[in-house]
Parts: C-alpha cells; structure tokens; sequence
C-alpha cells in the first residue's frame, strides 16, 4: 500500500477518534442526574467534611448543569453545583454555608445567571430581598469626554415562607441592563480588548441581599453565613454583599 495513502488513512482515523471525543465530552446529552444517595456519596468521598446527611433538592439550571442544597449530620447548611463536564456529572463546587451565591452559568450571558442559597432553619429568616446595583458615577476619556452615570438599583423579594433553600432566575430586567453595559463598554474598545474589557465593565454592578426575620426586621444569618467553599472545576460564582437599609435608595431620596 501507497506510504502516502497509509499517512493519510491514518490521520484520518485520528481526526474521527478526536472527533468522537469532542462530541462525547462537550456536546453529547447528558445522562440520567445521579439518584440523591449517589450524591450525597459523591459530596462526601469529594469533601468528607461536608457530611452531608440529606439532599434538600435538586434545581435545573440549564440542560448541563444542576444545583443541589443539602443538610450535614453535624445541623449544617450547604450547597452544591453540578456540571455535565466530559461524559459524566462532576462536582464542580461544594459550599458549608447556605448563603446567596449568584451562578454566571455562561459568562457572557447574563440571562443565564441564577442566585442560589440554603438558609439554615435556626437563622429564621422570613423573606430577603435581592438587589442589582450600579453607583452613579462618571468617567473621562481623552483626557476631555466626561461620562455621567447614573444610580441604577433593582430589587427582586424572595419569600422564604415554604422553603429556605432554592434558586432564582435573575430578572429579564436585570439582565438586559447588565448585557446593555457589557455591550456599550465593548463598542468604545478594540477589538482585541473588547473580551476582556467585558468583564471590568460588568464590575461598575454589584448583587447584595438583604435579610428579613421575624416582624420584617433585618437580621444577620450568623449560622448561613459561617464556613468554606472549595472549587472541584471550571465555574464562575460570585458572593452577594449582605446590605443594609441606610445603603439602598428610596423613592424620593
């Protein structure tokens, strides 16, 4: 056989196995999610610490990712977050504390960001509001062109009546104004700053939360707030700032 004809054949075959592999890893769909005693064996052999004791529930976020709240047999509050990663279900991080985190499941799309948390019980929290924030502010470019920006603050109330664990899709609203700053920033850049710039533009907003307990005071939720995260694979989650009255505007401020 032609030495060419062999060289070619067998590039071919490497390209079709790369091939096989890529589809299999990233795009083909994925399996049946893990039964609740496979997860709590996975968070456990993962991070023996956790302990988990019960699986509080399991949330979508989307065809390849899961959100799942648990409880550890030492009274603790925690969370973790699920990937569909190279054919199979993978542990991405695992929390000991239940408080807010917002899940930027697709970096450069803000409609697919989620806040997720797990309060514990004793906190007794009633309800929390959830804020998007950008400060007013101003930025000079050319040493000459002053920008004006104003205060933009949103709020969306979760009710923890039911549950204290759960997951909330960000508002259209919000969304849409976090992508409108992303893509307003992008246009004043090169093109080969554009994609990194990005990210510093989305830092002008910040998510916070405040807490409500009992007679809708605020509260801190000392035993929610209290323990470690530990990273397992490749997710982009924020912390919310824990935020008080005197810092959100009212109308007529």
């Amino acid at each position: 056989m032609n030495k060419r004809l062999v060289v070619y054949l067998f590039s071919g075959l490497i390209i079709v196995c790369i091939s096989i592999f890529v589809y299999l890893s990233y795009f083909s769909l994925p399996s049946p999610f893990l039964s609740e005693k496979q997860l709590a064996e996975e968070i456990n052999s993962t991070l023996p610490e956790a302990k988990v004791e019960e699986i509080l529930g399991v949330f979508d976020v989307g065809e390849r990712y899961k959100y799942v709240p648990f409880k550890s047999n030492e009274d603790s509050y925690g969370k973790s977050f699920w990937l569909w990663n190279q054919n199979k279900w993978q542990v991405a991080y695992i929390d000991t504390t239940g408080e807010p985190h917002i899940w930027k499941v697709n970096k450069r799309d803000p409609s697919s960001y989620h806040i997720v948390w797990n309060i514990h019980p004793d906190d007794q929290l009633e309800e929390v509001d959830f804020y998007m924030i950008r400060d007013r502010g101003y930025s000079v470019r050319d040493g000459t062109k002053e920008t004006y920006y104003p205060r933009v603050q949103m709020r969306q109330t979760v009710s923890f009546e039911e549950e204290a664990f759960g997951i909330l899709k960000i508002p259209q609203e919000w969304s849409t104004f976090v992508a409108s700053i992303n893509d307003t920033h992008s246009a004043k850049q090169s093109h080969l700053d554009a994609f990194f710039n990005s990210f510093a533009a989305e830092r002008q907003v910040f998510y916070g939360w405040i807490p409500y307990g009992r007679e809708n005071e605020e509260t801190i939720p000392r035993k929610s707030v209290n323990g470690s995260g530990y990273l397992y694979g490749d997710i982009e989650l924020d912390f919310l700032m824990i935020l008080n009255g005197s810092e959100i505007e009212r109308s007529g401020d």
